[in-house]
């Protein structure tokens, strides 16, 4: 039995630049309200967008959504489900796909991240969210389910 087999000549051998990096991100919702914060990008305000980052070699997603919330809003997220994804093309050369956490609880653990006056941690009602979002969460929301069910 074969178990590798030589690509022809007409075969396409698919470069790393060809895949989609994964994020991880967390929503937040606290009776009907969803906890944001600013995003920057060149150290200008960017957009709102919920704790996350990329999803590290050989972590779970869960795993990512906890590490991500502690380093970036000084949060311990309990009470964890899985979440909706988003579909992101910004440009030719970037695209990602987001995997969503659900927290339905948390702690403040590093109380100076929480309140960073950059970021600006604040709590929105779903229904009178900031703009701009960040593209990744502005696609959550245009799904026609809300994300936080």
């Amino acid at each position: 039995m074969r178990l590798y087999i030589e690509p022809k000549k007409t075969d396409v051998i698919v470069s790393v630049g060809d895949y989609v990096t994964s994020a991880v991100a967390t929503l937040i919702i606290k009776n009907e309200k969803i906890l944001l914060g600013r995003r920057f990008e060149n150290e200008r305000f960017a957009s709102w967008q919920c704790p996350g980052g990329y999803l590290q070699r050989g972590e779970a997603v869960e795993q990512a959504a906890r590490r991500l919330c502690l380093q970036k809003a000084g949060l311990d997220i309990q009470c964890l489900s899985s979440g909706p994804y988003s579909n992101n093309i910004f440009s030719d050369s970037h695209h990602t796909v987001t995997l969503y956490i659900v927290a339905e609880d948390y702690q403040i653990k590093n109380q100076a991240v929480f309140k960073d006056e950059e970021a600006q941690w604040s709590w929105f009602a779903l229904d009178a969210l900031p703009k701009p979002l960040f593209l990744p969460l502005e696609k959550v929301f245009e799904h026609p389910l809300n994300p936080h069910k």
